[in-house]
């Protein structure tokens, strides 16, 4: 790759492998001064890694980095610190106990007097520059954790610009955001770039990248394989380079929807509670049913009483004709009704646990030995392998943590570990949700090959477009109530949201 004399980053060929996999293969990325520079791509595709390498968290294991023309060694975090790179994180490595001044100041605390004293007046008029350049209006001696989530981003762009960080890499920057605050954030990002600083901005929201960034490189595989000007560009083309086909290929093709005679797996009556007024509807075996509304709408709440989470004041539910009592999730799975909620990071995950023990949670039974409770290495094993294979769940191996999954991978985990449940129900509340394009498309898959395979799906979402590309039949909920039904090849995107909103009930 022939660096450019404007590109103020250039990463050249860079590879790198985890235990004998090979996750970045030769891959080359630029950037100039004054410039931000969006990088996409599905899970696995390699931004994180290439970033971490370019932040020292990572070594390469070949390849060269040049910073300003000149190449850098970049060891460690403390190399790439003074090679004038920051990092933003999605999770904020700041100090909550701590005051706003200390965590911007906390690499080059200014001292006094022969013993080094910090100079807490100096420490202090420093920090209130840093924060006036990012329009904070805080006190420096403010404790950090009083301070909204994004201004706590900004407590950390002004930490990274008192290291004079010249190239700064934010990492789903917006993920924790309401509108208001992204704006904000855009609003800095802006005079940054005004500023002459080169920054890489990485989002799997493509309205942003349009928003934000003047390029934009896509990673699929360990490869870059497209820059392209964000002016001259489409979000299809996009979606095609990430997802290494057409749009038109981006949902998978469903297999036949059950017709009216095909036998009914679950049936649920007249379900009533203090969110819930009378919701009734049978599911199909083989069938991909939508759940589809506005938030409030009782969708999460259908999917939450059905699985015993929630209460019921009346209403009956039925498993293969006959009537279940679900008063616990535990007895919902011992019906054959599995939940993927839409909180995976605090209900469907242990974070601290490895991928290993987050799988095999569910089916301890299978993997142990009965009456003595240890566990079968081997079975369980064995499972494990066959939820990496088959779920394409990208991690350098089974005794990963899950917090440190991205996103699309922990959602694989959640589905595969229901999976291995063997259950016959699979209730699936916003399964794409904060996962990029990429691993949509691979969950899509996934969901279909397991209805191929004879399971039943509840499909909870808030896109329209989710409904039409994944869904039989589709129940439009307002207010508690199942207010219309569909086969998805007999409406519009427009005309479920329009239901949503207050249109006719069909």
């Amino acid at each position: 790759m022939e660096q450019k004399e404007k590109d103020y980053l250039v990463i050249e060929d860079i590879h790198k492998s985890f235990y004998g996999v090979e996750v970045l293969k030769g891959v080359s990325f630029s950037a100039a001064a004054g410039e931000v520079h969006g990088l996409l791509g599905g899970n696995g595709a390699g931004k994180s890694t290439l970033m971490n390498i370019l932040g020292g968290i990572y070594s390469k294991d070949s390849g060269r980095i040049f910073i300003d023309g000149k190449e850098a060694n970049i060891t460690d975090s403390k190399a790439a610190e003074r090679a004038g790179i920051a990092f933003i994180h999605q999770e904020l490595k700041l100090f909550g106990l701590r005051s706003v001044a200390e965590n911007i100041m906390i690499s080059n605390l200014p001292t006094k007097g022969p013993f080094h004293f910090v100079d807490d007046k100096k420490k202090n008029e420093i920090a209130k520059q840093y924060l006036d350049e990012v329009g904070l209006q805080v006190s420096p001696t403010t404790r950090l954790d009083e301070l909204s989530i994004a201004e706590q981003q900004q407590v950390e762009i002004a930490k990274a610009l008192s290291l004079n960080a010249k190239v700064l890499i934010f990492d789903e920057p917006t993920s924790s955001l309401t509108s208001r605050e992204t704006n904000i954030l855009f609003g800095i990002i802006r005079q940054l770039k005004k500023n002459g600083a080169c920054i890489i901005y990485i989002s799997h929201k493509s309205d942003e990248i349009f928003e934000i960034c003047d390029k934009v490189s896509v990673l699929r595989n360990g490869e870059n394989v497209g820059t392209r000007d964000t002016a001259n560009t489409t979000n299809d083309e996009l979606v095609s380079l990430i997802i290494g086909r057409k749009l038109d290929q981006y949902f998978p093709e469903l297999p036949p929807a059950p017709g009216p005679e095909a036998e009914t797996v679950l049936e649920v009556k007249g379900l009533v509670n203090k969110k819930l007024n009378g919701v009734s509807f049978a599911l199909r075996k083989g069938e991909i049913l939508g759940l589809f509304g506005l938030m409030g709408a009782g969708r999460s709440e259908t999917a939450r009483a059905i699985f015993g989470l929630d209460h019921l004041f009346s209403g009956e539910i039925y498993m293969e004709g006959s009537q279940v009592k679900i008063s616990s999730p535990r007895k919902a799975m011992k019906t054959g009704i599995s939940f993927l909620t839409e909180n995976r990071r605090e209900e469907g995950l242990v974070l601290n646990a490895d991928i290993r023990k987050n799988l095999t949670f569910p089916i301890l039974s299978r993997v142990s030995v009965p009456g003595i409770g240890c566990i079968r290495a081997k079975t369980e094993m064995s499972l494990v392998k066959e939820a990496f294979k088959r779920f394409l769940i990208k991690a350098t191996g089974p005794e990963q943590r899950a917090a440190t999954l991205s996103g699309g991978n922990q959602q694989k985990v959640v589905l595969s570990k229901w999976f291995m449940t063997d259950s016959k129900v699979l209730i699936l509340d916003e399964p794409t949700r904060g996962v990029d394009i990429g691993a949509k498309a691979e969950i899509y898959q996934l969901i279909t090959e397991m209805v191929e395979k004879g399971l039943s799906v509840i499909l909870i979402s808030c896109e329209e477009s989710e409904m039409m590309g994944m869904c039989h039949r589709i129940l439009v909920m307002r207010d508690g109530e199942i207010i219309g039904e569909f086969q998805r090849d007999e409406t519009t995107q427009e005309e479920l949201v329009g239901l949503c909103i207050g249109g006719k009930a069909v």
